[in-house]
């Protein structure tokens, strides 16, 4: 049995979707690397971000974007990791889709 149309469409708006994602969090990267780190600033909510990116990558990168967000604001650090689970989190979360894709396209599921 072939592709079925609306999973390709779904597969298509699902990576167009990523890249623009991905793309904001580059922009935002830029923006909290231009900012002086402020020495009182806490960097725990990049350091969670990025372990929640390794565990629950939507959680994670939705708190990267934060993170970065506060980061660009002087109001934390931790760009690094912050980035790094920008990354590693909608990587997983392409992986996992695709994983999903293809075992529903395999029949693994009927």
């Amino acid at each position: 049995m072939g592709a079925y149309p609306i999973t390709i469409v779904l597969i298509v708006g699902g990576a167009i979707a990523l890249i623009f994602l991905l793309r904001f969090g580059i922009r935002q990267n830029a923006r909290a690397a231009a900012v002086d780190p402020n020495p009182d600033a806490t960097g725990a909510l990049a350091v969670l971000s990025f372990v929640l990116a390794l565990i629950l990558p939507v959680i994670g990168v939705v708190l990267a974007h934060v993170t970065l967000a506060r980061i660009a604001r002087g109001e934390a650090s931790g760009r690094v990791f912050a980035y790094a689970a920008l990354w590693v989190g909608y990587g997983l979360f392409a992986l996992e889709v695709g994983v999903i894709v293809f075992l529903y396209q395999s029949n693994y599921w009927a």
